[in-house]
């Protein structure tokens, strides 16, 4: 009974597939609508005076860079937990990835990133000032904790 449960656990490091599988899927989804979400917005542009705003279309090119960020950390996760679980893939040094440690340093910096997009989206739109340096002072608390986090990791 050992041999049997070790034989299908030893193997089953390609269940990872399935989830490598799916993130390579949605990054190439995800990086196609952000293509379409361009072309739309240079459309608009064209074709509807309103669009020519400059805060519309920097919110408009905002989130198409948020939607072609997330695709790449898509890639990247999916990347990742192949190499983690499956095995070794021919990608530039820099995708490497070689503990579950690097991949949750990735996620960090790039939640980083997507939060400084959001707020820079949120800034554009400027509404409530106040409810600006709410959003600010949370997210810079989110980052804090996160750069605290990954600091006393190294010490470790």
């Amino acid at each position: 009974m050992d041999r049997f449960v070790r034989f299908f656990v030893e193997r089953g490091k390609a269940i990872a597939v399935f989830p490598a599988l799916s993130l390579f899927i949605s990054a190439v989804f995800l990086g196609l609508y952000g293509v379409y979400l361009s072309l739309e917005t240079l459309y608009k542009v064209f074709m509807e005076p309103e669009y020519r705003d400059t805060a519309i279309l920097s919110t408009k090119f905002i989130a198409v860079m948020d939607i072609h960020l997330l695709s790449v950390i898509l890639y990247i996760f999916s990347v990742g937990l192949y190499e983690l679980f499956v095995g070794e893939l021919k990608v530039p040094e820099w995708l490497k990835i070689e503990s579950i440690d690097q991949l949750k340093a990735k996620l960090a910096s790039v939640i980083i990133l997507i939060l400084a997009i959001t707020f820079t989206k949120n800034v554009v739109k400027w509404k409530d000032p106040v409810e600006t340096l709410l959003f600010g002072i949370a997210i810079a608390i989110v980052v804090g904790v996160l750069i605290f986090y990954y600091k006393v990791k190294e010490e470790h």
